[in-house]
This record gives structure tokens, C-alpha cells and sequence, in this order.
């Protein structure tokens, strides 16, 4: 069976159904999140998702990943690069899906621990049915949330304004008191509320509060004001921390990317060099035009 046997977004509901049973038979907690919930819950139109979220119990993260290896879903060759948010997932890939499925142990935006989140997002879950199988979700207020942090990585995206603006009008116009409540009670158990301010001030939901220290804040803040350019930022940030015996190293590395290390979906295809010399002169112009926005944004 070939990747295009099947449509994509029964291939993504396909793919939630998966990792739902996969979870149910190593006793593992697993929440579905984002495109299909988001659906099921009214809070934006039915439309097809490229992968498949769902969020893992911390403690068993590895557990599940190991179970979905062993049935042909792997991740992309690529190395290892700096990051501007600490790294919050893995994606999954299969020959013979047209989806991904992306593991997350914790959910950016979000500033208590991994495992403190999960237990509030847990405890309010709701089981829905997704291509025919029971899938466990955040409840609406906890779905929402979700959307309304992943609205918030990048509000100059029109689909990420899309989802702010969905979201408050979802807690103005569609929320019952209980429901706006429960996201209140969700976001401060999570610390996410100096995070979702704009929907607290906007939807008249509570008082800010400021839940994220000033390191999480200037992350989140540096983070999502260049999530086009994040890549390039966080290897020009890690190069200017280095120390001046290091500087050299850590340049070649930003620069230079090697056959074996070229991100791809099967690892025994090594690319040509003619492909590595066009996907390196790609690199190096979007990464000399994300440098000159960064230090110009810096003046």
C-alpha cells in the first residue's frame, strides 16, 4: 500500500485511531489534540490536518514511541539543531501513510511541568470517535486552550489569526459559563496564562496573571515574533554563546550540512551531490536573509 492509496484526512483520523490503540494496549494515557478535536468541538471547520497530534503521559513517552517504531513509523534522517523553545515532540513518518503522526510529551506555551499539564488536561478528557474508534481528547475548554497556545506561536500567520480569532469567539459567544471557567482553571494549573493574556483581556475571562519567569517569557517572546526564521536565530544565538575556542566549530556546523546528515524521508537514500549543493544554496540564502532580519529587528 503506497502512500496515496488513501486520502489524507481519513489517513489522519486513521493515524489518531492508531495511536489511541497502541496507547489502550501498553496502558499508556494518550490525549488526541488539535485538527480532528478542534473539529469534533466545533471550534473551527472540518477540513483535512497533514499529521496527527497527539499528547503522551511524560513518564511514557519513550514506551510509545519504541511500540510505534516497532509496527514501520520512524522519523526523519536529520540532525540534531539548536532550537529556540526547548524541543516538545517527534515526528513519525510511514511509506505507506500520506500523514505524520507528531508525539508530543509536552505542549508549548505551557510553563508547569510536563507532567502536572497532562494530569489537568487528563482529568477533564472526554472520549470521542474517530474513524469508528474511540480516541481519548482534552474537553472542549482543554482543546481550546490548546488551539488558542498553537494560535499564539505565530499570530502574523493568517491560519494562526484565523485560530485566535475562532478561539475568541468561541469563549464570547459559544462558552457556557462552566466551560469559560474551566479554561481559567486549565491555563493557571498549566501557567499558561501570561501566554494566553490577549484571550484573558479580550474575552474578559480573569486578571492577568504573570505565571512564565522572564527567561520563558523572552523565549516565547523571541520565539514567536521570528517562527519563520526560528532555525536560523537559534544558530546564530548558539554561536554568539559560544566561547571564542568553540565560535569556529559551531559556524561550520550553521553553514555546512553533510550528504549523510540531509534531512530526508528514507535513510538509505543518500542524496546526490548535486542535490546537496541545491539544498545547501537554499540554506544559505534563507539563512542570510533570516540573519539580516534578526540583527536589523536587534537595532
Amino acid at each position: 500500500m503506497g502512500s496515496g492509496t488513501f486520502e489524507l484526512d481519513a489517513a489522519t483520523q486513521l493515524a489518531h485511531a492508531l495511536a489511541a490503540t497502541i496507547a489502550r494496549g501498553l496502558g499508556v494515557r494518550a490525549l488526541s489534540l488539535k485538527g480532528p478535536i478542534a473539529a469534533h468541538y466545533a471550534l473551527r471547520p472540518p477540513r483535512a490536518s497533514a499529521d496527527a497530534d497527539v499528547l503522551i503521559e511524560p513518564q511514557r513517552f519513550a514506551e510509545f514511541c519504541a511500540a510505534l517504531e516497532s509496527r514501520g513509523w520512524h522519523t526523519r534522517v536529520g540532525r540534531a539543531t539548536p532550537a529556540l523553545l526547548p524541543q516538545h515532540s517527534m515526528t513519525y513518518i510511514h511509506s505507506d501513510w500520506p500523514c505524520d503522526i507528531d508525539v508530543h510529551w509536552m505542549f508549548p506555551g505551557f510553563f508547569a511541568d510536563a507532567e502536572d499539564v497532562f494530569d489537568v488536561l487528563w482529568s477533564s478528557r472526554l472520549e470521542v470517535s474517530l474513524a469508528h474508534s474511540p480516541v481519548q481528547a482534552p474537553s472542549k475548554a482543554g482543546a481550546t486552550v490548546i488551539m488558542a497556545l498553537h494560535a499564539e506561536r505565530d499570530r502574523r500567520s493568517p491560519k494562526h489569526a484565523e485560530e485566535h480569532e475562532l478561539v475568541l469567539t468561541a469563549l464570547n459567544e459559544t462558552f457556557t459559563g462552566t466551560e469559560r471557567d474551566e479554561f481559567v482553571e486549565i491555563a493557571r494549573a498549566g501557567r499558561a496564562v501570561w501566554t494566553l493574556r490577549d484571550y484573558f483581556d479580550t474575552a474578559d475571562l480573569s486578571p492577568v496573571v504573570v505565571d512564565a519567569d522572564v527567561e520563558q517569557q523572552r523565549q516565547w517572546e523571541l520565539f514567536s515574533s521570528c517562527v519563520d526564521d526560528a532555525s536560523s536565530v537559534a544558530w546564530w544565538r548558539h554561536v554568539r554563546a559560544a566561547s571564542w575556542a568553540q565560535k569556529p566549530g559551531w559556524i561550520l556546523r550553521a553553514i555546512w550540512v553533510s550528504r549523510k546528515d540531509m534531512p530526508r524521508n528514507d535513510p538509505e537514500e543518500v542524496p546526490s551531490r548535486r542535490d546537496m549543493w541545491k539544498y545547501q544554496a537554499h540554506r544559505w540564502r534563507r539563512g542570510a536573509g533570516a540573519t539580516l532580519r534578526y540583527f536589523s529587528n536587534k537595532r
